[in-house]
C-alpha cells in the first residue's frame, strides 16, 4: 500500500516537471521576511548571453548585444531566445509559441555558448523539460555555430605544423597558448588578455578580465594524465592542458576559457554593485541585503507602499549602474517584490 501512495504521489509530482526542478522551487519560499516586513529583489536578464558576445568584442558580438539593446528599449519586440528560436526554425521571431522559445531558444542560447556541443545541449534541454534525440541535437548544434561565427572566433584556435612551428593562434584558446609558450608576454583575446609566469606556483597562467581581476590557473602545463570514465569506470590517458584545482586537477580548453570569463565579469558586476548597496547614501539602513545568488540581488524593507516602491527603484538603479570598465555592455533587470522568496516575473 505504501508503495503505491508514493508511486501515485510521485506521479502527481512528475506532472510538474522534472522532479528536481521541481523540488528545488520550494527552496526559495522556504526564506520568509519577518513580520512588518518584505522582500525586494532583483534579476539580471540573461547576464551571461550578454557578458560572452561583450567580452568578444567583435562585429559579429556587437550584433547580438543590439538585439539586447533594442529589445530593453522595447520589450514588445522578439528578445534574444525568439530571435535564436526564429532562426533555428526559421520562421518569423514574433511567431515563434512560448514552447518554442524555450526549446529552440534559451537551451541553445544557454547551452552553447560555451563550446558546449551535443552532450551540454541535451543536458540543458532536460532542465527545462525539453527532448532533443541524437540527430535533431547534432542539427541544432551545428545550426547555432554556423549562425554566431563570432562565438567560434572567440572560443579561438591554436595550430602548428610538424616542426612546432605556430601556423595560426587566435581568440581565448590561442591567447591561453601563446602566453603559455611565451612566459613574460601579453596576448589578448577580446576584452581579456593572458599572461604566464613559470616561476610562480609551478607555473600559472593569468587571464587579465577588464574590471582588474586576475584569474589564476597555478601550476598549468601539458600533462598526461589518468581519467576515469564516469559511466563506465574505465581509466584512460588524456594529455591535456591541466591545471591545479583546489587537492585535484581540472583540464582547460577554450570552452571552460569562455565560461570561466564569462562568469568571473558576471561576478564583478554583483561584487561592486553589493558594495555599492552596501556603501552608498543610507539605503542599508532601511533595506539592507539579505542574501543573492549568481545573477540576483535579494533586499529586505517595511512592507509598505512607500518602502517597497523606493526599494524597487533603489535596487533596479543600482543594479544597472555602469562603471567605467563596462560602460558599454548593456544589462536590463527584473524587479519583484513579496514576503517570501520566489522567482522573479517580468514586469508587464
Amino acid at each position: 500500500m505504501t508503495r503505491q501512495l508514493d508511486d501515485a504521489f510521485l506521479d502527481e509530482l512528475a506532472a510538474y516537471g522534472p522532479i528536481g526542478k521541481t523540488l528545488g522551487m520550494v527552496i526559495r519560499p522556504a526564506f520568509v521576511a519577518p513580520k512588518g516586513r518584505t522582500f525586494v529583489w532583483g534579476d539580471w536578464s540573461a547576464i551571461e548571453a550578454r557578458v560572452l558576445p561583450w567580452l568578444a568584442a567583435s562585429p559579429g558580438a556587437e550584433k547580438v548585444l543590439d538585439i539586447f539593446r533594442t529589445n530593453d528599449l522595447d520589450p514588445s519586440l522578439p528578445d534574444i531566445y525568439k530571435i535564436t528560436a526564429g532562426e533555428l526554425l526559421h520562421k518569423d521571431p514574433r511567431e515563434v509559441t512560448k514552447n518554442e522559445r524555450q526549446s529552440h531558444g534559451k537551451v541553445p542560447v544557454l547551452s552553447l555558448g560555451f563550446g558546449g556541443g551535443v552532450g551540454a545541449l541535451q543536458k540543458m534541454a532536460v532542465n527545462y523539460g525539453v527532448y532533443f534525440d541524437e540527430d535533431a541535437s547534432k542539427a541544432l548544434v551545428t545550426s547555432w555555430r554556423d549562425r554566431n561565427p563570432w562565438a567560434r572566433e572567440f572560443w579561438g584556435q591554436f595550430r602548428t605544423d610538424p616542426s612546432g612551428e605556430v601556423t595560426h593562434a587566435s581568440g581565448l584558446w590561442g591567447a591561453c597558448l601563446m602566453a603559455i609558450r611565451n612566459p613574460g608576454t601579453i596576448h589578448e583575446a577580446g576584452r581579456v588578455a593572458y599572461a604566464y609566469d613559470p616561476d610562480y606556483m609551478g607555473g600559472t597562467l593569468f587571464c587579465a578580465l577588464p574590471c582588474g581581476r586576475l584569474l589564476t590557473y597555478p601550476d598549468c602545463r601539458v600533462r598526461t594524465r589518468k581519467v576515469k570514465d564516469k559511466t563506465t569506470g574505465e581509466e584512460s590517458e588524456v594529455t591535456a592542458l591541466w591545471y591545479r584545482k583546489g587537492f585535484g586537477w581540472s583540464a582547460l580548453w577554450y570552452g571552460k576559457l569562455a565560461e570561466n570569463v564569462t562568469q568571473a565579469v558576471a561576478g564583478s558586476i554583483i561584487r561592486e554593485t553589493l558594495v555599492y548597496l552596501d556603501t552608498a547614501e543610507d539605503w542599508s539602513t532601511w533595506m539592507p541585503v539579505v542574501g543573492h545568488t549568481h545573477d540576483e540581488i535579494v533586499t529586505e524593507t517595511i512592507e509598505d507602499d512607500e518602502h517597497i516602491e523606493r526599494a524597487r527603484r533603489v535596487l533596479g538603479e543600482a543594479m544597472l549602474r555602469r562603471s567605467a570598465w563596462r560602460e558599454t555592455l548593456p544589462l536590463a533587470v527584473e524587479i519583484e517584490d513579496c514576503y517570501f522568496y520566489t522567482k522573479a516575473v517580468p514586469s508587464t
